[in-house]
């Protein structure tokens, strides 16, 4: 993943459907939450991917993303890490 999107106004972290395919499918795992996006609009997660290293500029961290896909082809991110990852990376916001 050479790609992503740090939004700290997602609660999650959230990975499409295609870059998972890319990425050679890894194991799912079922995944209890419903999202709700931007637009208020709520989607149910594929499922869950867990335990994704992720490295950036030396700060490592080991994630969980929920697999969402969407369906039409304006995708504004191949992969978003939200607030769980800040708080995973005890990062300080100002």
């Amino acid at each position: 993943m050479d790609q992503v999107i740090l939004d700290l106004g997602s609660d999650g972290n959230v990975q499409l459907k295609q870059t998972w395919a890319c990425i050679v499918k890894p194991k799912l795992q079922w995944s209890p939450i419903q999202l709700c996006m931007v637009n208020q609009q709520k989607i149910n997660p594929m499922r869950c991917l867990h335990g994704v290293n992720i490295d950036i500029e030396g700060a490592r961290v080991v994630v969980d993303f929920k697999v969402i896909e969407i369906i039409n082809d304006s995708n504004p991110y191949p992969t978003l890490l939200g607030i769980d990852w800040a708080f995973d990376m005890n990062a300080i916001i100002t």
